[in-house]
């Protein structure tokens, strides 16, 4: 029996394109853009399984060969852009920050100069940022939402192009440097992941142009693509933490929607490569010598967590501090919720008022917060900045060079703390806010700020001060039209509320021992609680913290922050990066459907209007449809109809004429993609139908054009080219993913995620062929719409008890409309009423 499902005419739904989808909402994206979903399933066709049976045990090993060079070769890349953002942004940090502080000592009592020359690099940095946005707008942001809806199964264009990493790694070069508070870690990935894309294409053009006719390094599939930009995500987390397993845990968690054991073995080692290039790279630059050594590994380097005294007799923490964590979890959660609702309005804002107005506006925009952030910089510096007193020799050394006079006695052991936050990268802030402290005054009795503690490094004043002023830029900068990272924000806010909390604990329980309090911990968990509670990332991001801070006593606490922040902040709102990616309606499939989803079945969901193909059509026939469609794959059907070639399946009888006793004459043969027909069609491969057939394309000429296939508007054909046949059993895929119609909702969307389909073709028991479905059907709002209509039409039809026998034209008592088959309800009159069936 079928279910039926009955709806007014006027309200009928008009089913269009299932695949490309076409995103079209005006109040929150800058303009509609046509997204595709990549095809990672194998079509084994007649060329496919030819060419499978030509391999050998040798030609296997050099296949496997081949993938370890590559992974090796993206690894390496990846360091080495790696050692090049970083140069660059501490070439142009350093001529920003001396040649102000130059002029800050000249004129002491005039702050115009210095504060001129200050806000004036700062945008001259900012516009050129801006510029290379301009040029690809593909660069802008960290790149995160776009390689994690890349890796889920989204064709994003231009994402991964060499253009788009030479524009993101020159940009945020200057992005960084004018003083935004963004990092270059989140373009790290994206820049990795450019790499894996571009590295093995670059090779099998570069081989096919020597005259080989086989490229040894092609990449002829969405599948083979994936696996590489996999592993170039992973590389650049491992060059921007010097943490290889974060990497790893980071592709898979955030990522890829399939794995394996063999690709978790080769992307490993592609992080290994890339984390050890770039501390070969640093540490030759540093000392000269080319070794390894913790101090030179990761773009970040959170220093170590040692004893006031450099030993190791003091507690870090203990488990009393359990609970603590969970509260600054909690609180993280809350700030991360908040700094993310704030981030969705501002972003919504620009999207309708900004970015709609072209890429001038864009880069006014950009000049706009980069005068804004460096002006409130510079005077909060000589505002908010208070004067402490400082021990040399209680201060390691490399933290002493980072310490700002600014304004005070420099003789008396005094340092501007505002100054010493605000006028340091951000990454040089991180570190000594974790390892910063005065433990050498606590018996002195005359600090010369009489009104702090004297075990205080920072003015309680100035690190609020900080903090909100950091937040709410931030939050201002994520989104605008310059390469940016996320992470090193995110962390430098948790470091800060970090301290403030500890040193609200030190005053309640007046803990003045250093061997039983160490301040550096509370920065560091309130830095995970902070990031946890705005991108809601745990597992990758536990070991990516215990790698970089290189002690894993910390494991228990991050963790344990990290789970509490994602379960406080998840109670407000998603994390960031979804929020963005649901900003740009790109269609992300999560791990798994809500159960509540259960009672939806796959004919609730699946598409029934679809184009279909004969096994031997016409060109004319499927020219016609191709031009007329923009569908990305075409069900192979038997149908005994009178027209040559095609046409449209729907389950509407009103429509068509097709009666339920026609399902017999459409049965599934197979699927074929829209881009190997128009390669086949470029390829002449077509003949008369009384003529002889051809030889047929070989599974390197079928895939030749990869992945920038011929649009059928470029193809032209002759009059006589119309009428003559195409063999598509021959290369369609003859065994394609299919699922019953009354299959729960569930299953359906775990099939399409983990097996990272692109067409799901809804058959019945029978063979016959009932709709499809794709991505757009499996999006989170459209099920939700189906699971409301469905159980209020459920209630409706439950609590009805009208006789139908008494209505003109109806003869039975109808309660429910479930076990009613379709042949029994198309007898029954229905004048105001269309009949569809799934």
């Amino acid at each position: 029996m079928s279910n039926v499902n009955w709806i007014d005419s006027e309200e009928e739904e008009d089913f269009t394109e299932i695949s490309p989808l076409l995103v079209q909402k005006r109040d929150q994206f800058i303009s509609p853009t046509i997204i595709e979903s990549l095809d990672y399933d194998r079509c084994p066709n007649e060329p496919y399984m030819n060419f499978i049976s030509t391999k050998t045990k040798q030609i296997i090993s050099y296949l496997n060969l081949k993938d370890w060079i590559m992974f090796s070769l993206i690894g390496v890349a990846t360091g080495l852009v790696a050692f090049a953002i970083d140069m660059g942004v501490t070439f142009l940090s350093k001529l920003k920050f001396d040649n102000t502080y130059k002029y800050v000592k000249r004129y002491n009592s005039l702050l115009t100069v210095p504060m001129t020359i200050y806000i004036g690099v700062s945008l001259l940095y900012c516009l050129i940022a801006s510029a290379f946005v301009a040029f690809t707008p593909e660069a802008a942001g960290s790149g995160i939402p776009e390689i994690k809806c890349y890796l889920n199964g989204i064709r994003l264009p231009k994402v991964v192009r060499i253009k788009t990493l030479v524009c993101k790694a020159f940009g945020v070069m200057f992005s960084v440097a004018g003083g935004l508070p963004c990092g270059k870690e989140g373009p790290m990935i994206h820049s990795g992941a450019a790499l894996g894309a571009g590295i093995p294409e670059g090779l099998s053009r570069l081989v096919k142009r020597m005259g080989f006719t086989e490229s040894f390094f092609g990449v002829h599939d969405d599948r083979s693509k994936r696996d590489f930009i996999s592993a170039g995500a992973a590389a650049g987390v491992s060059a921007a933490f010097g943490a290889p397993l974060g990497g790893v845990l980071f592709s898979l968690e955030e990522g890829s929607s399939f794995w394996n054991q063999a690709l978790t073995w080769k992307t490993l080692f592609c992080s290994m490569c890339s984390a050890f290039v770039l501390q070969i790279l640093k540490s030759a630059i540093e000392t000269k010598t080319a070794g390894i050594g913790n101090k030179y590994s990761g773009l970040i380097n959170f220093g170590e967590f040692k004893c006031a005294d450099g030993s190791n007799e003091c507690m870090l923490w203990g488990p009393q501090d359990l609970i603590v964590f969970i509260l600054m979890g909690a609180v993280g959660g809350l700030l991360g919720a908040m700094f993310n609702q704030l981030n969705l309005y501002i972003t919504k804002y620009r999207i309708n008022h900004v970015n709609m107005k072209g890429r001038v506006v864009r880069m006014m925009e950009v000049a706009l917060i980069g005068i804004v952030i460096s002006s409130l910089a510079y005077v909060s510096i000589n505002t908010a900045g208070h004067c402490v007193r400082w021990n040399k020799n209680g201060t390691e050394k490399e933290l002493q060079n980072l310490m700002r006079t600014w304004h005070c006695p420099e003789k008396k052991h005094l340092y501007n703390d505002y100054g010493t936050l605000a006028f340091n990268s951000q990454e040089n802030t991180i570190k000594m806010l974790f390892h910063h402290f005065n433990y050498s005054d606590l018996n002195s009795t005359n600090n010369e700020s009489t009104d702090l503690p004297l075990q205080a490094t920072y003015h309680p004043l100035s690190l609020v001060i900080f903090l909100v002023l950091l937040f709410l830029t931030a939050c201002w900068t994520y989104g605008i039209g310059v390469p940016s990272g996320l992470f090193v924000p995110c962390l430098l806010i948790g470091a800060t509320y970090g301290r403030i909390f500890a040193f609200c604990y030190q005053q309640i329980f007046k803990t003045t021992n250093p061997s039983l309090f160490y301040p550096g911990t509370y920065a560091l968990i309130g830095a995970a609680a902070f990031l946890g509670g705005v991108v809601r990332m745990t597992i990758s991001l536990t070991v990516i913290l215990i790698e970089t801070t290189r002690n894993i006593s910390y494991g228990l606490p991050i963790m344990l922050t990290l789970m509490v922040a994602k379960w406080v902040g998840d109670l407000f709102n998603k994390g960031l990066y979804d929020i963005h990616i649901e900003l740009k309606h790109w269609p992300l499939l999560e791990w798994e459907a809500e159960p509540l989803w259960e009672t939806i079945r796959a004919k609730d969901l699946m598409k029934s209007n679809l184009e279909w193909l004969n096994p031997r059509p016409t060109v004319g026939r499927v020219v016609e449809i191709l031009k007329r469609t923009k569908h990305s794959a075409f069900p192979v059907c038997m149908y005994t109809d009178s027209q040559q070639g095609g046409g449209t399946l729907r389950r509407n009888a009103a429509k068509l004429g097709i009666t339920v006793n026609d399902r017999s004459q459409l049965r599934l043969l197979g699927l074929i993609l829209r881009s190997q027909i128009v390669t086949l069609l470029k390829k002449e491969q077509y003949f008369d139908l009384d003529g002889p057939e051809l030889e047929g394309l070989t599974h390197n000429q079928l895939t030749e054009f990869y992945p920038k296939y011929p649009d059928i508007d470029d193809i032209t054909l002759t009059i006589a080219d119309q009428n003559k046949i195409i063999d598509c059993k021959k290369y369609m895929n003859p065994c394609p993913y299919t699922v019953s119609p009354l299959a729960p909702i569930t299953k359906v969307f775990t099939l399409f995620r983990s097996l990272g389909l692109r067409h799901l073709i809804v058959v019945n028991n029978m063979g016959e062929v009932e709709g499809i479905i794709t991505r757009s059907e499996l999006q989170e709002h459209h099920i939700e719409r189906v699971y409301r209509d469905k159980v209020e039409k459920d209630n409706t039809i439950a609590g009805s008890t009208t006789d139908l026998r008494a209505q003109p034209g109806l003869g039975g008592k109808i309660q429910r409309l479930e076990g009613v088959s379709p042949s029994e309800f198309l007898q029954i009159p229905q004048p105001t009423r269309t009949l569809r069936t799934f």
